[in-house]
């Protein structure tokens, strides 16, 4: 997956600035033909707040999942809402994002665990958006998908 922006700096100068996502390259971002690898800070789905300075104007590049945003000083170029820091992610999420992504995979193997980590996305985002009552509905819904999978796929695999 691919996303790219036009930025312009305070001197009127445009940068173009490009993420990449998977391939054999790995996740990076490219700023002007300059290319920065990124790494995710969470181990379950991917997580990246990288800090890009240009003259006159700051952007953090923030992916969540296949969620990819720019803000520029401070601001979302998609949508216009403030930017909030992947940091202020509180610690409790990440407890549950782990329990619904192992859960998926104890109650529902493979397509347990996938669904634990496509809600962890969202549930994520959520939070970020200051969500929390749909953040913790999200994972827990996961793992009640993955337990009706358990319930319902189990029997027929074992007939």
């Amino acid at each position: 997956m691919k996303k790219e922006w036009n930025v312009t700096d305070s001197s009127g100068n445009v940068h173009k600035v490009q993420c990449k996502m998977g391939g054999f390259g790995g996740n990076k971002v490219i700023v002007d033909n300059d290319s920065y690898k990124l790494k995710s800070s969470n181990w379950f789905i991917v997580v990246v707040d990288y800090q890009i300075n240009l003259p006159g104007a700051v952007c953090n590049l923030v992916i969540i999942g296949n969620n990819i945003r720019l803000a520029v000083n401070g601001v979302y170029l998609d949508d216009g809402k403030k930017y909030e820091p992947v940091s202020n992610v509180p610690v409790w999420i990440w407890v549950l994002v782990a329990i619904s992504c192992l859960g998926g995979w104890f109650f529902a193997g493979l397509i347990g665990m996938c669904i634990g980590v496509i809600c962890s996305m969202f549930a994520v985002k959520a939070v970020l958006d200051k969500k929390t009552g749909l953040a913790v509905g999200l994972l827990v819904l996961s793992l009640v998908i993955s337990v009706i999978i358990m319930f319902l796929v189990a029997p027929l695999l074992n007939a």
